[in-house]
């Protein structure tokens, strides 16, 4: 599951405990039990889950695309420098 579809469910099931709650004196009670909902938990969880799955999945595509900078950028400097090498031995010979 996508954090955006767990995003969308967890606002359908927070805007479904509300209804089911409106019957509450103040809206901090309706709220309170909304958050109680069973359902709107496991919604809040999932969310969490995908969101930490994006995160790490973020981390890792980061890093791999620093390691390969990196490398790319070590190679050029490593595969340059048998040019300037074999000027420099023609200059001294």
């Amino acid at each position: 599951m996508d954090e955006k579809s767990s995003v969308d469910t967890l606002e359908a099931h927070k805007a479904l405990s509300a209804v089911r709650n409106s019957n509450q004196k103040t809206v901090t009670a309706a709220k309170a039990m909304a958050y109680e909902d069973p359902e709107y938990v496991a919604a809040q969880e999932a969310k969490t889950a995908a969101y930490a799955y994006r995160k790490m999945l973020q981390a890792i595509y980061d890093s791999a695309d620093r390691k390969n900078t990196l490398l790319s950028r070590e190679l050029t400097r490593r595969v340059g420098r048998g040019d300037r090498e074999a000027r420099a031995g023609r200059m001294n010979a």
